[in-house]
């Protein structure tokens, strides 16, 4: 096939270049041949860098080629491309123009190739269709065999107690109604086994047949290639497609008894470009590289008085049918540039590479870099992600281990039952990001929940539901109203209240024990805290925000020896007081 005029152009203009630069100091240079020689790139997917919605894919070929102009001819490129994101780098020589282009496929609609496959396509749907039949046949046979059993029993009913019941013939009917429910059971089995198996050769049959049925068009890429010494050069091929991207999902697995904490950091990949991406160089990123890197300018705003515009006569019509054409970001390499960058490709399946080495470099956790706000994930293992958007694919990014804080919370007025909480901290170098975590103690499941995130270095939450060796109970003893102050003037109401914690772990375990007590909002009524069998928490947190709403915490230390009929006791007294003619609004029950 033949460059476009367009493209020639360009090759023109890269020739001329190489004029400049080789020709031999003569008064006139002998004519040129600026036609390129044309090949298809032979171009596999080698890596992937996989933003939020966006995947930057790059494909290489490895031609040998001889000195020359040499156009390269990318083909299929998935539908869902961002023409205008198409750049080339090629490891010698000078790339000189890359050019999106759509090319309508050959109508072979009638080869041998393509008749055979209309054969195979009305044999699989004859077959499914005498398999339907089948089975109706067969649900037919289903129902006869239920009302012969609905008569069986009304009949057994009937006769039931008196001599007209035959046991034995009774024993023959529902051993026969049995044995053709399970006939019939087996297959129809058959058959949808049979009938998925026959719709997948189809589906596939039709898919080959449209490959040849001409009418379609395929999206490529040319890149033009100046080459100045035979060699075989990486010439790769970077666009993005959107359809595709990555969220962070987490395991957060705590072992209490150890005092430590594991965090596994995974990514869930989602992509449906078009294309399959079979054991790829994976990058994950928090980059957005749709949005503009600099923030829009604030335009000025003008007011005049209003002119009405001017019939038009004519307009200029019409626009380049390419979309995207460029030599090195818009012209040809000068002279004494510099050359391009060599793409570095890590060889993961090295023929002598032993099975144990692999197995160590694919554990390894992801390197991670970036500049300014983003972040970059490189993935050791190859991974792979067909096209499909009902489909999640997990790539592990890393496993961040360490000590960790736990402590049980528990406020029983509310609800029953001790939670576990454990302060992670996380000990790598890796931004954890906002996403779904799931819980573990040891190897069981407690549940899900959402993880806000947390820096290097950072500490971070997480709680891991009711520990069931934990109990936890509450109690009001009493409440008593009594005069107070001088003659009596006064009232004063308090509650008795016991807390009682049964430790059944073996360990010393630490408590948060929340509770209340009313607030006043008034300085006719006080509230106080007048007997505390422990005192409440100092944490700093605490103290400034919710004391002063009323809520009671006390930080205990539980021994392991607070089990059985001697539990752990936490006892505590609240006091209301006010003059007798001051009415207040409801007090609590409990």
């Amino acid at each position: 096939m033949q460059a476009s005029s367009a493209l020639r152009g360009i090759g023109r203009v890269g020739i001329l270049a190489g004029v400049i630069a080789f020709a031999a100091p003569a008064a006139a240079a002998a004519p040129q041949d600026t036609t390129p020689t044309e090949i298809a790139a032979s171009a596999a997917i080698e890596s992937v860098t996989l933003y939020p919605g966006r995947a930057s894919v790059t494909r290489v070929a490895r031609p040998a080629l001889k000195p020359g102009l040499w156009l390269l001819r990318f083909d299929d490129l998935p539908p869902t491309i961002q023409p205008d994101t198409l750049e080339a780098r090629t490891s010698s020589g000078r790339v000189l123009a890359v050019d999106f282009s759509s090319r309508p496929t050959a109508d072979r609609s009638g080869t041998p190739e393509a008749k055979a496959l209309d054969a195979e396509i009305k044999t699989l749907e004859s077959k499914i269709a005498l398999n339907a039949d089948a089975a109706a046949a067969l649900e037919s046979e289903r129902k006869l065999i239920d009302m012969v059993t609905l008569r069986t029993g009304n009949d057994a009913t009937k006769e039931g107690g008196t001599d007209k019941l035959d046991l034995a013939v009774l024993d023959r009917q529902m051993t026969w109604v049995r044995e053709q429910r399970a006939r019939v059971g087996t297959k129809l089995r058959e058959l949808s086994l049979e009938r998925d198996e026959l719709g997948r050769q189809l589906d596939a049959a039709r898919a080959r047949r449209a490959e040849l049925g001409g009418g379609r068009t395929t999206q490529g890429a040319d890149v033009l290639v100046a080459l100045t010494e035979a060699g075989t050069p990486e010439i790769e091929l970077t666009y993005l497609v959107r359809n595709a991207g990555w969220q962070p999902v987490y395991a957060v697995r705590a072992m209490p008894a150890a005092g430590t904490a594991s965090v596994d950091y995974e990514a869930l990949i989602t992509q449906a470009t078009g294309e399959n991406w079979t054991e790829v160089a994976l990058t994950l990123s928090t980059a957005q590289p749709t949005k503009a890197a600099t923030p829009p300018s604030v335009d000025p705003w003008s007011v005049d008085v209003w002119v009405p515009p001017p019939v038009s006569i004519a307009a200029e019509a019409g626009s380049a049918d390419r979309v995207y054409s460029k030599a090195r970001r818009g012209t040809a390499a000068a002279p004494g540039a510099p050359e391009p960058m060599v793409l570095a490709m890590a060889d993961a399946s090295a023929a002598d590479a032993r099975a144990a080495e692999l197995a160590e470099r694919f554990s390894a956790d992801a390197s991670v870099g970036g500049d300014g706000p983003a972040m970059n994930f490189s993935i050791v293992r190859p991974v792979s992600a067909p096209s499909d958007a009902a489909l999640r694919t997990r790539a592990r990014i890393a496993t961040v281990e360490g000590p960790a804080t736990f402590v049980y919370q528990t406020q029983p007025l509310v609800t029953e039952g001790a939670f576990l909480r454990g302060a992670i901290v996380n000990g790598s170098a890796y931004q954890m990001l906002p996403g779904r975590a799931t819980i573990f103690v040891g190897a069981d499941y407690i549940g899900s929940a959402d993880f806000a995130g947390a820096a290097p270095k950072q500490s971070f939450d997480v709680f891991f539901g009711t520990d069931p060796s934990v109990t936890v109970k509450r109690e009001l003893l009493g409440r008593d109203q009594a005069q107070s102050g001088l003659f009596g003037g006064g009232l004063d109401t308090t509650w008795n209240y016991r807390g009682s914690i049964i430790n059944g772990t073996g360990r010393e375990i630490s408590i948060e024990w929340i509770d209340r007590m009313p607030v006043s909002r008034s300085d006719k009524i006080q509230v106080s805290l007048p007997q505390s069998s422990a005192p409440l928490s100092t944490n700093a947190a605490y103290v400034a925000s919710d004391k002063p709403r009323g809520i009671l915490r006390w930080d205990l230390k539980v021994p392991p020896s607070a089990a059985g009929a001697q539990p752990f006791t936490l006892t505590w007294k609240v006091l209301l007081s006010r003059s007798k003619d001051i009415e207040t609004t409801p007090l609590p029950e409990n």
